[in-house]
């Protein structure tokens, strides 16, 4: 009767450390660090970039959508080049702020022959003064998704310039009395 009481403990013991026991060695979820959006994310010295991704209804014409944190006291222009560095864009953060860029009510990066797969991934490397930069690796969207219907970048429209309509001609100064 002991001997049966004590196998029984000790069955128990080991199916309770073997069902509970593999979180003892395992690496625990909740602490490993992921994008919780759609975008990526890099930090370059005094700037950080979050939930950056690129909108694009044809491949060429591209919507940059991010927000830049900036935890220096000086103002700060991000360099970002694409399409093997064939094209550049800058943007501005001020010291010690978030801005956020692509939005409706927002400055636009507007990115233009990008050559980009839409649902792919598009390299952009960001860098500014002599930090080192980061290639990001920016998911592209398109506008199916609702929440990115609005953020699709339109061609930009002309502005019409006004045509000379005729040749100026002297006129006479009147002569003061």
């Amino acid at each position: 009767m002991i001997a049966r009481g004590a196998a029984s403990a000790i069955l128990i013991g080991g199916l309770l450390l073997g069902t509970t026991g593999c979180s003892l060695f395992s690496e625990k979820a909740t602490l490993i660090q992921y994008e919780p959006s759609d975008g990526t994310a890099a930090n370059l010295g005094d700037i950080e970039l979050r939930n950056v991704l690129a909108i694009s209804e044809d491949g060429e014409t591209v919507n940059l959508v991010l927000t830049a944190n900036n935890t220096s006291d000086e103002g700060i222009f991000v360099s970002f080049q694409y399409n093997d560095g064939a094209g550049e864009e800058q943007l501005y953060v001020a010291g010690n702020s978030s801005k956020s860029f692509g939005q409706p009510d927002e400055d636009s990066v507007i990115l233009t022959d990008a050559d980009v797969e839409i649902g792919g991934l598009m390299p952009l490397y960001a860098q500014y003064g002599d930090t080192p930069g980061k290639e990001l690796l920016v998911p592209v969207f398109d506008g199916s998704l609702g929440e990115y219907s609005t953020l699709v970048p339109t061609e930009p429209t002309s502005t019409p310039t006004a045509e000379p309509t005729g040749t100026p001609s002297p006129t006479s100064t009147p002569a003061a009395e």
